[in-house]
């Protein structure tokens, strides 16, 4: 699976899949989207983690693809978090794809803080 050929459908179903394998959740294979919720509050703790007292030039080695050690770890947690979210998407039935496209609608409406410098 690569990000330019896979659909975000194919993946929820990989992850429905995976959930069905391990026993996870109900007999569907879906989990209470509360505990998922939960749990990904603690995946994403765990992402933090890598990030915890890096300084300016470590997150440059990162951006650079100067510390693939560190990316593998970071990609790993990255995972965790976005297959929670996918399982909270098909519990909920959520379309990841439309909701992503609101938010970003909803965001570009938004006034610029005047403090805000310009990204």
């Amino acid at each position: 699976m690569h990000d330019s050929e896979t659909t975000i459908a194919q993946i929820k179903e990989s992850v429905l899949a995976l959930c069905r394998r391990k026993g996870w959740g109900d007999i569907q294979g879906i989990q209470n989207p509360q505990h998922v919720a939960m749990a990904m509050t603690v995946e994403m703790s765990e992402l933090l983690e890598h990030f915890q007292w890096m300084n300016p030039e470590d997150v440059a080695a990162l951006q650079e693809g100067r510390d693939p050690k560190r990316t593998a770890l970071i990609a790993e947690e990255f995972a965790d978090v976005m297959m929670y979210g996918m399982q909270l998407a098909y519990a909920l039935g959520i379309d990841v794809s439309a909701q992503i496209q609101r938010k970003i609608d909803i965001v570009d409406k938004r006034s610029a803080k005047p403090d805000e410098p310009a990204r």
